[in-house]
C-alpha cells in the first residue's frame, strides 16, 4: 500500500500544479486554445514515457483510454472554466470532492474490498477535502451559479474518467493514458477550428475568453509559459496515476488523487494571496493522516 499511497499523493501533488497553472493560464489565454496547447505538451512527454515505461496494447486498453480520454477532456474543459471564473481556493476543493465521491462509491457498490482502517482513512479524506473548501462568508469571495454547474459537471466527469481508466487491463502500462492524452488533444483541435470558423462569442461560450482584467493583468508570454509548464506536469501525473491504479484500490488511489487541492490553495495562497482559513489549515492535517493511516495498511 505504500508505493500506492506515495503515487497516488505524487501524482495529487503534480495534478495541483499542473491546474493551477493551466488556470492561471487560462485566466489570459482563450480556454480551449490554453487547453489544446497543454495537451499537445502532456502528449509529448507521455509518447517519450512509453518506450521506457512500456506495456501491452489490446483493445480493452484502447476502449478504457478513449473513453478516459473523453470525459477527462470535457472535465478539465469545465474545470478550467470553473477556475477562470474563480475563486480558486473554494472552487478547486468543491471539484475535488465531487471527483473523489464518484469513485469511491463506485468502488463500494462493487465490492472493492478495503480493511476497515483503510476506510476510516479514506473517509477522513474526504473530510479533509470538504474543511480545505470552507464556505464563504459575508463579504468575501463567493461561488457563482454558472461556477457552481460547470464544478458539478468537472467532478462528475473527471470522477468517472477515474472509473474508466481503472477498468483498462493491469499489464497495459502506460498505453491507456496514451490513448487518453491523444483522444483529448484531437478533441481539443476539432473544438478549436469549430470556435475558430464560428462567430459566437458571448453567451453560452463566453466563458471560453479572458476577462479584460486579466489580460490587463497577465502577460501573454507568462500565461503560454504556464500553459507549457501545466503540460508538462500533466503527462508526468498521467504516468504515475496509470499506474496507481494498476497495483491499488480505486477507492484509495482517487481520494488520494482528490487531493490535489492542497496544492492549488497553496499555490493560490502564495501567487494570489488568496487567504488560507484555520479550516484549511485542519484539512491539510487530516491529509497527512489519513495517508499515514493508509500506509500503514
Amino acid at each position: 500500500m505504500l508505493i500506492v499511497v506515495a503515487l497516488a499523493l505524487g501524482a495529487a501533488v503534480v495534478y495541483g500544479g499542473s491546474d493551477f497553472l493551466g488556470a492561471f493560464a487560462a485566466r489570459r489565454i482563450n480556454l480551449v486554445r490554453a487547453t489544446m496547447f497543454n495537451y499537445a505538451v502532456a502528449t509529448v512527454i507521455i509518447l517519450i514515457a512509453l518506450p521506457i515505461l512500456g506495456g501491452a496494447w489490446s483493445s480493452a486498453a484502447a476502449w478504457a483510454g478513449i473513453t478516459t480520454g473523453l470525459l477527462a477532456v470535457f472535465g478539465l474543459l469545465a474545470f478550467y472554466g470553473v477556475m477562470a471564473i474563480g475563486p480558486m481556493s473554494l472552487l478547486s476543493p468543491l471539484i475535488a470532492l465531487i471527483q473523489s465521491i464518484v469513485p469511491v462509491t463506485f468502488a463500494a457498490l462493487t465490492g472493492q474490498g478495503l480493511s476497515p482502517i483503510a476506510w476510516v482513512a479514506v473517509a477522513l479524506a474526504v473530510v479533509a477535502i470538504i474543511l480545505i473548501s470552507p464556505r464563504p462568508q459575508p463579504g468575501r469571495e463567493h461561488i457563482s451559479p454558472r461556477g457552481a454547474v460547470l464544478a458539478i459537471a468537472s467532478g462528475l466527469l473527471l470522477g468517472g474518467s477515474l472509473i474508466t481508466l481503472d477498468a483498462a487491463p493491469r499489464d497495459s502500462g502506460v498505453v491507456p493514458a496514451v490513448w487518453e492524452i491523444i483522444v483529448g488533444l484531437v478533441v481539443l483541435i476539432i473544438a478549436w477550428l469549430a470556435i475558430r470558423r464560428s462567430r459566437v462569442r458571448t453567451g453560452a461560450l463566453s466563458f471560453l475568453e479572458p476577462s479584460e482584467e486579466a489580460v490587463r493583468t497577465l502577460s501573454g508570454r507568462a500565461a503560454w509559459i504556464s500553459t507549457l509548464a501545466s503540460g508538462l506536469l500533466t503527462g508526468v501525473a498521467d504516468a504515475l496515476i496509470v499506474y496507481a491504479l494498476h497495483i491499488g484500490n480505486l477507492a484509495v488511489v482517487s481520494v488520494l488523487l482528490a487531493l490535489y487541492p492542497v496544492t492549488t490553495v497553496i499555490l493560490a495562497a502564495v501567487v494570489l494571496r488568496e487567504r488560507m482559513t484555520k479550516l484549511q489549515l485542519v484539512g491539510i492535517v487530516l491529509v497527512i493522516g489519513a495517508s499515514l493511516l493508509l500506509s500503514a495498511t
